[in-house]
């Protein structure tokens, strides 16, 4: 079979203040036909501007660029990744790889906004250490749900979605996601980034913190 990136979609796209969501969004297929959508968001988020520039900014998408950031409590930036075959033929997806690509302090300018989350779907929950000298996925229960690992199918009729609550500790990571599965016989693999650049979240720090009310205009 001759490897062939099918195709590369990206789009960054506007916070959604009622879900409290930063959305980095991509989807990359390949043969033999798995599809994965990746989005990575958190109920706080990280910009480089101050409170006061914030104010002074009335458009809808003041916090288009936000980071996602983990706070010290049970509040971790996710990445939800939907995994779905091309055709009706199961695939096995056998893990998924995180290669940290750098680490460094968080930033000393800027400001955490606590926006609110909505609700979420029954997802297979991993936690994922991005700190450790060999990261690994690390099942999960979560709510109603049970902790499920690695193997399990996905076909066209049958999706499955991951999240992967990511925890830098203090720091500010990029890192980029490798799906592995089967088909046909044959391993296969692919890496998953925001568009050309690696998925970004940082820790809280000691960055001032504010309510998304905190950054309109008085």
């Amino acid at each position: 079979m001759v490897p062939a990136v099918l195709g590369v979609a990206t789009a960054l796209a506007v916070t959604v203040i009622s879900g409290g969501w930063g959305w980095f969004q991509g989807q990359w297929s390949d043969p033999p036909g798995l599809t994965v959508h990746s989005t990575i968001g958190s109920c706080p988020v990280y910009t480089d501007k101050s409170l006061s520039q914030l104010r002074k900014d009335s458009s809808n998408d003041k916090l288009a660029q936000a980071t996602p950031v983990t706070s010290p409590g049970d509040d971790p930036a996710t990445l939800a990744l939907t995994l779905q075959a091309r055709t009706s033929e199961a695939i096995v997806v056998t893990g998924v790889t995180i290669h940290r690509v750098s680490a460094g302090p968080v930033p000393r300018k800027g400001s955490v906004i606590e926006m609110e989350c909505g609700g979420a779907l029954s997802p297979r929950v991993f936690n994922v250490d991005l700190m450790r000298p060999q990261i690994r996925l690390v099942p999960v229960a979560k709510g109603a749900g049970k902790a499920v690992d690695f193997p399990f199918t996905v076909s066209a009729g049958d999706p499955e979605e991951l999240d992967l609550q990511m925890f830098p500790g203090g720091h500010d990571v990029r890192f980029s996601v490798e799906v592995h599965w089967i088909s046909e016989g044959e391993e296969h693999s692919e890496t998953v980034m925001d568009g050309t650049q690696a998925f970004r979240v940082i820790g809280p720090g000691r960055l001032p913190t504010y309510s998304f009310g905190d950054t309109v205009s008085r």
